[in-house]
């Protein structure tokens, strides 16, 4: 059973995280982009760094409160707005957006689940590369959520969905726990490979804060 957000549970996460952290919760927040699939959220908090994702999401462990994880919000289907129950969190990734390294001799680049796709092909391109990846919402969806709905766009057939791109992740689990899981290994057989398991779980079985790309 899930708690709504109260403001006992605010004023905690106010001491918790920096004020940039918090932002008005605003209808583009809260339904598709069509405004056909409405949802409830209780909080906006758009978490600067992995640490103060696992913040949010322990406090939320702790509580009992519902999360909602939100990229771009260019979903067609509803996924990224709770229709019922306890008012949850929104959790944004939008202040999560730098490409942390790129690696031309390796062909990787790490980028931050916040980072709009287009920067993220930029960067690419920035070292005569190219990141596949190409979708008509791409100046706006967000790699963390092209990962999390393994996205597909017009070269799938050529270079595969968004898990055929992905090396490895960091992700929150549901207990605020860290997954360290950023290798740009080709060939890693070292025990399970829960990036498959979080590539289009949808946030279900945790957050993408980064990604390992190639």
């Amino acid at each position: 059973m899930l708690n709504p957000v109260t403001d006992d549970f605010r004023a905690w996460l106010a001491e918790s995280l920096p004020a940039a952290a918090f932002r008005e919760l605003t209808q583009p927040y809260l339904e598709e982009p069509r405004g056909l699939y409405a949802g409830t959220g209780g909080l906006l908090v758009a978490p600067g760094s992995t640490q103060e994702v696992a913040t949010v999401v322990r406090a939320c462990h702790e509580a009992g409160i519902g999360i909602v994880p939100y990229g771009g919000g260019t979903g067609l289907v509803g996924g990224q707005v709770a229709p019922d129950g306890p008012t949850p969190v929104i959790l944004s990734l939008e202040r999560m957006t730098a490409i942390r390294q790129v690696s031309a001799l390796e062909n990787t680049l790490i980028a931050e689940a916040g980072a709009i796709l287009q920067s993220v092909q930029e960067a690419a391109d920035a070292v005569d590369r190219i990141f596949p990846l190409s979708l008509a919402s791409e100046g706006s969806a967000r790699i963390g959520g092209n990962l999390a709905t393994n996205a597909g766009g017009v070269n799938v057939l050529r270079y595969g969905n968004a898990r055929d791109l992905c090396l490895g992740v960091e992700a929150v689990m549901p207990d605020g726990s860290i997954l360290n899981g950023l290798t740009r290994l080709r060939k890693d057989n070292t025990g399970y490979d829960l990036r498959h398991l979080l590539i289009g779980a949808e946030g279900t079985l945790g957050i993408i804060t980064a990604a390992s790309l190639k």
